[in-house]
């Protein structure tokens, strides 16, 4: 394995070094909303991460926990780095939005024994606002990102620790827990990744991926510390609300890394008109990874025909499979050419083995390979319940061992977390796959985790949020699944107890659920289903099956008393805008601005009963997830002919601040005579 003659102790020794060798070269360049740039050079980043982590000594954290809550880019990996040169355990976690997050936070905040909070100086009030009620001895701390980077950067003595950061996975609300990843993980996971995807000092790489999760940040922002090369960066919410930036950005910079989990590649396809291909030279993308999510056979076909007129080329194509409990990558080599995919029975011989048949046939499932797994990883299938190692065609539980993988989850009792086989300790994934000619073919979840979008629910979480939506819910009887539509769409069916079912008010009920879970989970949901008693699958002891409930509702088995999707079908015709633009905007004032907006939303979520709505009723909590809100703010700005970000519509959150973002935008574009647009 080759290395750089760098002194390997953290990451922010090929950070200095980098710096030392190029100064000058741009590491990161973030685009903004508005078409500007902000770029940060090596030299400039290796003196605002030294005089960051010289800042932080006072404060005698070094070896404590620490939250980083950001919402931008370059103050975010400034703080993780210096984090790692101060030898601070850094917690990347997402930004608060809404309350129903807070209790997440919380949970996070007690299981890694959090000291302190890291944040820019503008959030302060919020993060105060929100933290301080459930825990008033956490600490908030500012960073002067800014002052840091014009810096010469100080000479502070390094202070090392053993272990990175802490990566808590997006799984359990009510357990969150805590990827530990050690320096050594880290390098040797970084390794792997450059061995597999060939990135060196000359590639550019671009991400749209969430910096706080081990793809973005592991992936993407560190990789390219690791090798030395550029990368730029953009807000998942631009990307979601306009898929084409992706694309454009590879175009103009010339990329030759950059990936995403599958449904984004869905996304381009369906969004992207075919007008746009001109504009577009995809000739320069050498390693387009899918992973995070299944990868769809379909996917691939789809994407490499659509975008083939721009430049695309099928072979840069590397399913790739990995977990934050390996630091990132498992498995993604692949030989030359198109990413190998074999055709299956959709139904298993006996036991746990795989059976091939020919693509032509009816009932194949045609599968995609993750790739072989690299020299320094290795994995085992391990069969279910005997512990025995699969052979070839044998269906079981990925499990790895190796320099990237995990000593275990912060604060918890490992002891069911690992296999020992051959003197050597292997961690149990939890997801299923088996090996042919040497690749790795994941099927799925040992457990029923939903994927959705790139991230992982568990079901329960969901079942128990809305068993307690309301009286009428059965306790015990709901099970959510997620159907087979790009993305992993989420599925909801729900018992209604025999008393309620005769005076239900279905609608104001699927609302509710529907509210619940984007305001928790961040996801809208595809479809809900309320059932008579009895009507979900279950076991001989009373167990839910969510396999025979996706079962059922892909056949069309289900018999609902109301669903989601028959309620929205009744009025297919375009929503009707209560409340005309072109009147508000003659007396553009608050009051006005309140009503234009209710109706809006009301047009967006369809079925949401608007006369609920307060100044101070959450977005997140009436249904608007980053789909919703891209959908919403492109219909204002049409509407009323300004520019509104979306990535800042979540900063406040609230009716009245969204209402206040548009009152200033449409008072400064009538001060401005030019009518040029302002961004904000």
């Amino acid at each position: 394995m080759m290395h750089m003659h760098i002194a390997q102790n953290s990451i922010v020794d090929y950070l200095f070094h980098h710096a030392d060798d190029f100064p000058a070269k741009s590491a990161f360049t973030i685009l903004q909303e508005d078409g500007s740039e902000r770029t940060i050079k090596y030299r400039e980043l290796a003196a605002a991460v030294k005089t960051l982590a010289a800042q932080w000594k006072r404060e005698s954290l070094a070896g404590t926990n620490v939250l980083l809550i950001y919402q931008d880019i370059p103050e975010f990996i400034i703080a993780f780095l210096a984090c790692q040169y101060a030898g601070i355990i850094a917690v990347p976690v997402p930004y608060l939005k809404g309350t129903k997050r807070v209790a997440r936070l919380l949970g996070i905040m007690e299981d890694a024994q959090a000291a302190a909070v890291f944040c820019t100086l503008d959030s302060v009030p919020h993060l105060e606002r929100e933290l301080t009620a459930n825990a008033p001895a956490i600490r908030i701390i500012p960073t002067s990102i800014s002052d840091a980077i014009n810096s010469d950067g100080d000479t502070v003595a390094a202070q090392p620790n053993e272990i990175s950061f802490i990566q808590y996975t997006s799984g359990s609300t009510g357990s969150p827990k805590g990827v530990v990843v050690t320096a050594q993980n880290l390098l040797h996971n970084q390794q792997l990744i450059k061995n597999t995807f060939g990135c060196d000092r000359d590639a550019v790489i671009f991400s749209w991926l969430p910096f706080h999760h081990d793809m973005g940040l592991i992936g993407n922002i560190l990789h390219t510390v690791y090798v030395g090369c550029r990368c730029v960066l953009m807000s998942p919410y631009h990307f979601i609300q306009t898929p084409l930036k992706w694309l454009k950005a590879i175009s103009h910079y010339r990329v030759t890394h950059s990936g995403a989990p599958n449904f984004a590649y869905d996304l381009c396809v369906e969004k992207i008109p075919p007008a746009e291909l001109q504009e577009l030279d995809l000739s320069s993308w050498r390693v387009a990874y899918n992973g995070s999510e299944p990868v769809r056979y379909t996917t691939l076909q789809r994407f490499a025909a659509y975008f083939e007129p721009a430049g695309f080329k099928p072979e840069v194509f590397y399913p790739c499979y990995g977990l934050a409990e390996a630091t990132l990558l498992v498995a993604g080599i692949k030989e030359s050419g198109s990413a190998a995919t074999i055709a299956i029975e959709k139904e298993q011989v006996a036991g746990n083995s795989i059976r091939l048949t020919n693509k032509s046939d009816a009932q194949a499932q045609i599968i995609v390979t993750s790739g072989s797994v690299p020299e320094g990883m290795e994995v085992r299938i391990i069969a279910p319940g005997d512990g025995k190692t699969c052979g070839e065609l044998e269906e079981g539980e990925i499990c790895i061992s190796g320099d990237s993988v995990t000593r275990g989850y912060w604060n918890k009792d490992n002891s069911s977390t690992f296999y020992r086989l051959d003197q050597r300790q292997f961690l149990r994934t939890g997801d299923l796959g088996f090996f042919y000619n040497g690749q790795l073919f994941v099927r799925g979840r040992l457990t029923d985790m939903l994927i959705i979008r790139g991230r992982n629910i568990y079901p329960y979480d969901i079942e128990q949020l809305v068993a307690g939506c309301d009286a009428a819910v059965e306790t015990n009887g709901v099970a959510a699944f997620c159907v087979d539509k790009p993305g992993g769409e989420l599925v909801i069916v729900a018992e209604i107890k025999r008393a309620f079912v005769q005076q239900l008010n279905t609608a104001a009920l699927i609302a509710t659920i529907a509210r619940a879970v984007s305001g928790t989970f961040g996801t809208a949901v595809h479809d809900i289903l309320l059932l008579a008693p009895l009507g979900i699958p279950r076991t001989t002891s009373g167990k839910l099956q969510r396999v025979k409930c996706r079962e059922f509702y892909q056949a069309g088995d289900f018999n609902p008393i109301a669903s989601l999707l028959a309620m929205e079908g009744k009025n297919n015709m375009p929503a009707k805008k209560p409340f005309s633009s072109a009147g508000m905007l003659q007396q553009p004032n608050a009051a006005s601005i309140k009503k234009y907006l209710i109706g809006i939303i009301g047009s967006t979520l369809g079925n949401l009963p608007t006369d609920e709505l307060q100044d101070t009723t959450e977005l997140t909590q009436i249904g608007i997830d980053s789909l919703k809100a891209t959908e919403l703010i492109n219909m204002i700005n049409r509407d009323l002919s300004i520019h509104i970000d979306v990535a800042n519509v979540f900063g406040d959150n609230r009716i009245a601040g969204l209402v206040n973002t548009i009152e200033q935008l449409l008072w400064l574009k009538n001060e401005q005579s030019s009518g040029e647009e302002i961004t904000i």
